[in-house]
Parts: structure tokens; sequence; C-alpha cells
């Protein structure tokens, strides 16, 4: 008899061991997916941040362009050069909504208009994907006259 109970209680005791590992396993799982959740967002919002960083520099470095050429940056083949070196290589670099505005703010400082005193700076091979040029993304400002000349659009809605 006493043999038998000191089965069961070993036993019992195997039984309550699996089960207290079987729970630390599932709760080191949970805290890793909760951890893989964390570095995720952490990784997309460096991400976002880098992104926002780099548009507010891509601007700041146009208007110094801007500022520099008089208002236009096909004034001259240098500066021409430049710019559209510089917006070619954030336009691959960002996504759809801050490629948006790129194109808002050339269009505002109108440098993709063909009516401005000097021509439309040369974006040609440049690719925009799912862009959408409906009021909604523009904030109700409307393009008229914008030049695209040369840019391949792909899923692009005006």
């Amino acid at each position: 008899m006493i043999r038998e109970q000191r089965l069961e209680d070993l036993n019992e005791s195997r039984y309550q061991r699996l089960e207290d590992l079987n729970e630390l396993r599932e709760q080191r799982q949970v805290e890793e997916k909760t951890a893989n959740r964390s570095n995720e967002f952490q990784r997309q919002l460096t991400t976002e941040r880098y992104r926002d960083e780099l548009l507010v520099a891509y601007i700041n470095d146009m208007a110094t362009l801007l500022e520099k050429s008089n208002g236009s940056l096909t004034a001259d083949e240098l500066t021409a050069t430049v710019a559209r070196a510089k917006t070619l290589t954030i336009l691959r670099q960002l996504d759809t909504q801050r490629n948006i505005q790129i194109v808002r703010f050339l269009y505002e400082a109108k440098q993709l208009t063909g009516i401005h005193k000097n021509s439309s700076l040369d974006l040609s091979t440049a690719e925009l994907r799912d862009i959408d040029f409906r009021y909604t993304a523009i904030n109700t400002k409307k393009l008229n006259n914008l030049s695209l000349t040369g840019i391949f659009l792909s899923n692009a809605t005006f």
C-alpha cells in the first residue's frame, strides 16, 4: 500500500512537472511572439522615421537649389542634372505617399509644369507605382498642367 501510494505520488509529480514544463514552454512562445511583434513594430517605426528624414532632406536640398537658381531647376544644365539625379534617387527610396508629396512639392514649385519660363524638370525613366492623384491624395489641390512626360506610371489614378 505504501509502495502504491509512493508510485502514485511519483506519477503525480511527473505529471505536474510535465504540466509546468508545458506551461513554461507556452509562456516562452507567447513572450517570443510579443518580442517579435515589438521588434517588427520598431523596425517599421525606424523605417518610417528614416523615410521622413529623407523626404525633409530632399525638400530642403531642392529649396536651396531653387533659391540659388532663381526658382528654376532647369535654368542651367548642372542644376537640372543634380535635381534630376536627386529626384530619381528619392523616388526609388520612398513609398507611395511620400512620392505624392515629392510630386506635389515639385508641382507647387512650378518645376513639373510646361508653363513655367523654363521647361519641366526631366523625370523620364522614373517609376511611380500605385500613385493616387485624385483630390483626396493631393488635398483637393488641382494639378493643372502637370507634366509627367517620360515617367512610368503603374496603377496610377487621376
